[in-house]
């Protein structure tokens, strides 16, 4: 069985230690087991959940959400539909937000073109609300 120290463990999820111990913290981790000199052990397993902690945080899953797949999963095992439905919903706001910043980038284009198309000065305040929306709203 291979137990990790504190250090090897935050390497090998690549997290660092602040890290790790927020999520013993705040019980995302269960309480690892201590050496005889008082030092933490990490099992695989607890390797495991960190390492699906840290992916799912990446993946824009909020500690709530994780605590809940992580709880569920424990006590009686999240359901594949539980999942997928979060993950759905963590989509569509991906969707959402490429929208908005596809938007964005429209406008800021269009004012690019206007103001070098009409050579003003890009402290006019006019330009901006007029560019936008006329082109973009």
């Amino acid at each position: 069985m291979v137990l990790y120290l504190r250090g090897e463990m935050a390497k090998a999820a690549n997290v660092n230690i602040e890290t790790l111990r927020y999520y013993e913290q705040h019980g995302l981790l269960p309480a690892p087991s201590r050496s005889e000199s008082g030092y933490r052990l990490y099992s695989e397993e607890d390797l495991t959940r960190l390492t699906f902690i840290h992916n799912a945080k990446r993946c824009g899953f909020t500690l709530k959400e994780i605590r809940k797949a992580l709880t569920k999963s424990v006590d009686a095992g999240i359901s594949i539909t539980e999942f997928t439905d979060v993950i759905d919903s963590k989509l569509n706001s991906i969707d959402l937000e490429i929208g908005k910043l596809e938007q964005t980038k429209l406008m800021l284009a269009h004012l690019k073109s206007d103001l070098v198309a009409e050579q003003k000065n890009p402290g006019v305040r006019e330009v901006l609300p007029q560019c936008c929306s006329r082109r973009c709203g």
